[in-house]
């Protein structure tokens, strides 16, 4: 079968802004699909987000929350530091 797999890097602007933002969108992806996998790791100031699923559009559609998830914590991070 078919997998389709993503890996998202969003660098920020230092190693605590990413772990602020690991802890910030891991909770909302504790829960995924029995058809997918999702990761979460650090490198640095550099967050990575690795998705794989069987189905092409349940993958996209979880980078697609992910992203939609960090630009609303930019917003408010900048707002508070």
């Amino acid at each position: 079968m078919t997998r389709t797999s993503i890996d998202l890097r969003i660098t920020c602007s230092s190693e605590a802004e990413a772990r602020s933002l690991a802890l910030a969108l891991t909770p909302d992806n504790k829960s995924v699909p029995k058809d997918q996998e999702f990761a979460t790791r650090n490198e640095g100031n550099v967050l990575v987000f690795s998705v794989s699923s069987t189905r092409a559009p349940g993958c996209f559609s979880t980078v697609l929350s992910i992203l939609s998830d960090a630009d609303l914590f930019q917003r408010v991070w900048g707002l508070t530091s």
